[in-house]
């Protein structure tokens, strides 16, 4: 029962991840609600699939993080008692007063308050942070095993190169929809199945760390091979889908997705140096960063870097973003401890919205940014606890995990968390659903990988060599000899029998 719970479970998850980016990038309110769905039923697949509470122990700080957000813009959306609330916000207790003297309405104090200027999509965010942290606990329960870990990631990593080979498609095609919609302008950019080409660029970052880690690994076993052919067959594969990923992140002309890109390779690098020891590996993520930018500029360097490469300090949309960061630091000041509200950026700026920041603004462009000035130092506070939990936890699985698959998980997610961190420090492409479900399924699987025993001593083959006495030595496993063939192996330990039995009948 336990084990089919688990393979529906990772089964839910692969498609989850499969079709999250898919109905552009999961935004629509059907492809959302799907989503949440999908999250809620993998959560309760995955209590039947724990067969111990204590498996969720590494996933339960982050977890919590999530779910005490979500019980946040629950609150900003209940009423509240208006004493209360002005003791809590007295920026929401004042607009609710301003709001009673214009409508000639009871005194505020004989009324309750909200904290929150748009109390419905405060509830519907709060259900989307609710559904990360049930799709985080899900991945945690189906990542124990490394079988459900490689589909996961296998899951991810397709779904990125779908993206790139669909957007290639209609970039080529100079097509103007998306599934029928009309979109404006033609695909000068690769967008995939998202509106936005930076959205892209950040689901395409959550699976370049995969791309990474898992040549990492695959290169440690080829170097165990005998014949290059078997090394090229390990080592290959990779390569290959890091480089198209990399090259198709390059085509979104995302200039914060690029930068965040080399940047998490780079730390990956340096992590994989600092983990072996051999401090001389730690440019490697910058000479695979190199290797990107050196396809892409042998391919189309215009396309592909001309965007990042015409960047100047007197940018245009530069200032845009210097002048709408102030506009919401000064939306934050006016609500410092609780926020505007979860999900209630849109009715709120217009409070501070300058004539030079004209449109709608949905999102500001920092996903960091929006949770402050949405969510308050509460929020914020919440979501640094969260972070440090997580980053404590992968660095443990990168040290302590058990297996070099293992470890290679923990490095896969922190340079997930690089990249994802530095490319929503200026952009909002965490406000897709699709993009979110992603993140919050490979950190949550990485979490759960296994860590070796620190109070037990280990042998070379993982045999716990605590409890053994000196004469039951001999019945464990020697390690194999690397650099040997099966067969020659084989062949050697029968010859090394024969030559005990014929020393034991000489001595007889």
């Amino acid at each position: 029962m336990i084990r089919h719970s688990g393979l529906l479970l990772t089964a839910l998850l692969a498609l989850a991840l499969l079709f999250a980016p898919l109905p552009f990038g999961g935004v629509t309110a059907w492809a959302e609600a799907t989503l949440r769905g999908v999250s809620f039923l993998a959560l309760a697949l995955a209590a039947a699939a724990v067969e111990r509470p204590a498996a969720w122990r590494p996933a339960a700080l982050p977890a919590a993080a999530l779910a005490a957000v979500a019980l946040l813009g629950l609150l900003q959306s209940a009423p509240l008692p208006a004493p209360l609330a002005a003791l809590l916000s007295p920026g929401h207790a004042g607009l609710e007063r301003q709001a009673a003297e214009l409508a000639a309405v009871p005194a505020v104090s004989a009324r309750s308050v909200r904290l929150s200027l748009a109390a419905t999509a405060s509830r519907s965010a709060a259900l989307g942070w609710a559904a990360a942290a049930a799709a985080f606990l899900a991945a945690a329960a189906a990542g124990a095993r490394r079988q459900q870990r490689r589909s996961l990631a296998a899951a991810a990593l397709a779904g990125a190169l779908f993206q790139v080979f669909f957007g290639a498609h209609d970039w080529f095609a100079h097509a103007t929809t998306l599934w029928g919609v009309e979109l404006h302008g033609s695909a000068i950019r690769l967008r995939g199945t998202f509106v936005n080409p930076n959205h892209l660029a950040l689901y395409l970052e959550l699976a370049l760390p995969l791309a990474f880690a898992w040549g990492w690994w695959a290169v440690r076993r080829a170097a165990e091979q005998a014949q290059l052919e078997r090394r090229l067959l390990l080592a290959g594969p990779p390569v290959l889908v890091w480089l198209t990923l990399f090259t198709g992140l390059c085509f979104t002309g995302s200039r914060a997705g690029l930068l965040a890109a080399a940047a998490a390779v780079s730390v990956q690098g340096a992590l994989v140096a600092g983990a072996r020891r051999r401090w001389w590996l730690a440019p490697l993520g910058v000479l695979a960063a190199l290797a990107g930018v050196g396809v892409v500029a042998a391919i189309a360097p215009r396309e592909g870097l001309g965007r990042l490469l015409a960047t100047t300090a007197a940018d245009v949309s530069l200032g845009a973003r210097l002048d709408e960061y102030r506009a919401a630091l000064g939306l934050w000041a006016r609500f410092p401890v609780t926020g505007v509200g979860l999900g209630a950026f849109r009715d709120a700026f217009p409070l501070v919205q300058t004539p030079v920041l004209e449109g709608t603004w949905w999102h500001p462009h920092s996903d960091f940014l929006e949770v402050l000035v949405t969510a308050g130092l509460a929020g914020a506070a919440l979501v640094v606890a969260g972070l440090w939990g997580l980053v404590r936890g992968l660095r443990r699985v990168l040290r302590e995990g058990s297996r070099s698959e293992d470890r290679a998980a923990g490095l896969a997610a922190l340079g997930v968390l690089v990249s994802a961190a530095l490319h929503e420090s200026l952009d909002f492409g965490l406000s897709m659903p699709g993009n979110a479900l992603t993140l919050a399924i490979l950190l949550g699987a990485a979490t759960a990988a296994k860590r070796r025993d620190s109070s037990a001593q280990l042998d070379r083959t993982g045999h716990d060599l605590g409890g053994l006495r000196v004469g039951d030595l001999q019945h464990v496993e020697p390690p194999p000899e690397r650099g040997r063939k099966p067969q020659r192996r084989r062949r050697a330990r029968r010859r090394a029998q024969g030559e005990a039995a014929e020393t034991g009948a000489v001595q007889a």
